[in-house]
């Protein structure tokens, strides 16, 4: 697996740290797909799995405080705030939520899903966190930092990336992570109560399992049929 490394945008690394927090702005759907397809090509080997396998479609719309999928479990991270009682435009409570297109409370966060209608929407907390056991892992984010929040993502290891502030409303970026060991945490962090997010299509990637070759088949039967018949004889030795 190859790790040519493909930073874009504002990537914070500390010296020691193994993990690399890609940002990458988009101007629609599309371009954050071509991008996408960008940091795939730039990160990974052709032998590699590519799948998109959160998109949050079969998840009821509702309100959470943890939500397991394929990519690890979502939930409030420590020190987390709800919005804000009266400029926040969502329920003021202490959770995340599955939105969708009717019936969001908010402009400018939306699904990236081709064909699809929701997303995970953080409803304004300050923080939220996915717990994983993936090294890697990529999705879309929307409508960041675009009215007075600073916006963070970090891993357990110490790895710290910064979007830039002052964006439009609506807009999308892909963020890839890719590190040598489990990520352990990714978090998510606004500095503000009232200028949340949307999340949606995280992928992983997945080695290959080797499969043996049909004609290998037959030796290796062979080799275990004479392991078992010098066994039989070492025990009637």
């Amino acid at each position: 697996m190859k790790r040519t490394l493909l930073v874009l945008l504002t990537a914070c690394v500390a010296p020691a740290s193994s993990t690399t927090i890609t940002i990458m702005p988009a101007t629609g759907i599309a371009s954050a797909v071509a991008d996408r397809a960008a940091w795939l090509a730039a990160n990974f080997d052709p032998d590699y799995s590519i799948n998109v396998t959160v998109t949050f479609e079969n998840v009821p719309s509702a309100h959470y405080s943890t939500l397991a999928t394929d990519v690890g479990t979502f939930s409030l991270a420590p020190g987390c705030q709800p919005g804000d009682p009266i400029r926040s435009l969502g329920d003021k409570s202490n959770q995340f939520a599955i939105f969708t297109t009717s019936n969001t409370p908010y402009i400018g966060r939306f699904n990236t899903t081709d064909g699809g209608n929701k997303w995970l929407d953080s409803n304004d907390l300050t923080e939220l966190q996915l717990t994983t056991s993936l090294s890697d892992i990529y999705f879309f984010i929307t409508d960041v930092s675009d009215v007075d929040g600073l916006m963070r993502i970090s891993t357990a290891d110490g790895t710290t990336a910064t979007f830039p502030t002052g964006q439009p409303d609506g807009n999308i970026f892909f963020v890839g992570i890719t590190s040598q060991s489990p990520l352990g945490t990714v978090r998510w962090s606004d500095s503000s109560t009232h200028d949340g997010f949307g999340l949606d299509d995280f992928g992983r990637v997945n080695e290959w399992e080797p499969v043996p070759e049909p004609s290998a088949v037959p030796l290796l039967l062979l080799g275990m049929a004479y392991l078992l018949i010098k066994r039989a004889r070492a025990g009637q030795a």
